[in-house]
């Protein structure tokens, strides 16, 4: 090789490592974005507390927290009152993009999971799906349908995360105790653990 050939050679390796590095260091200084899911606010006839009515404004403090730290890129999330409503009007506030995932029409998610409970969430709601990225999906009602929006959200949120050449976490809201098999936010925080995401989690309790 002519010292000329072995000079543009090396400088090319060179030049492809400074390139490699400055992307490492760019994905590791571009906020995440946060895949989010958890706890609906308690009905007012349940008999185990998972996420009552009084501890929203030291939830929604929480997220508030959390967002200033991470200064996620863009959130992912269904719209349920509760963990969902809160996490989505935080990072509004902030000019964070959301991107919301509902398993049915706007009007039918917000009579089923939205409205059902004592609070302003109807009115949150409205706010929310104003300025955010809103994509409905015409699953299954009911169990099954909502374990395939876990999985729609995790797709999204990694899908975004490629896109943006950034990283993934999943949040959790939660009283952080399983229900069992029919556990939603369990369900969520299991498959995102599968992903291998790195979790955040703020207890409701």
């Amino acid at each position: 090789m002519e010292r000329r050939d072995f000079i543009s050679a090396i400088t090319g390796l060179v030049l492809a490592g400074m390139v490699s590095r400055m992307d490492v260091n760019d994905k590791n200084t571009r906020g995440p974005i946060i895949v989010g899911a958890g706890r609906r606010v308690d009905a007012p006839d349940t008999n185990v507390r998972r996420f009552p009515p009084q501890n929203v404004p030291k939830v929604r403090n929480k997220i508030q927290q959390l967002l200033a730290a991470q200064k996620p890129l863009a959130i992912v999330s269904a719209a349920a009152c509760g963990a969902d409503l809160l996490l989505l009007d935080v990072a509004g506030e902030i000019h964070v993009r959301c991107y919301v995932l509902l398993p049915s029409e706007p009007e039918e998610f917000r009579v089923s999971s939205v409205t059902d409970r004592p609070g302003n969430w109807g009115e949150l709601y409205s706010k929310v799906l104003r300025t955010a990225k809103v994509e409905v999906f015409k699953l299954p009602e009911g169990q099954e349908g909502y374990l395939e929006t876990n999985l729609k959200l995790l797709d999204r949120g990694e899908m975004l995360a490629k896109h943006e050449h950034t990283t993934v976490n999943a949040l959790v809201v939660w009283n952080q105790e399983s229900r069992g098999p029919d556990d939603v936010t369990a369900h969520f925080l299991e498959q995102a653990k599968l992903r291998k995401m790195p979790i955040l989690e703020i207890p409701t309790l």
